[in-house]
């Protein structure tokens, strides 16, 4: 397993509580699934991995997807709450500009 892969998962779980990347084989889906638990140890924090099946032109349906990493606790401390909070207004202020 990849410890770069997993220190850069880290890091976009510190910024957004989440991350989403799409597979092309089964060896690269548990790749990733693994890179994401080796994330939550660096964190110290609870992951959960999620695994879509996607379309893709390139690939079969079994083949193909998403994973999702998410730390299962963001959002519990205050810094979190408010960057969520102010990342969705902002996204609302964005929208009803349109």
């Amino acid at each position: 397993m990849s410890e770069d892969l997993a220190a850069v998962i880290a890091d976009q779980l510190k910024r957004s509580g989440e991350t989403g990347t799409v597979y092309h084989s089964p060896d690269e889906r548990e790749r990733l699934r693994a890179a994401g638990r080796q994330a939550g140890r660096l964190l110290n924090r609870p992951i959960r991995t999620f695994d879509t099946a996607a379309r893709h032109p390139r690939c079969d349906a079994d083949q193909c997807g998403t994973v999702l990493i998410a730390l299962a606790d963001w959002g519990t401390n205050p810094l979190e709450r408010q960057l969520s909070e102010t990342r969705a207004n902002k996204a609302i202020d964005r929208a009803l500009s349109e």
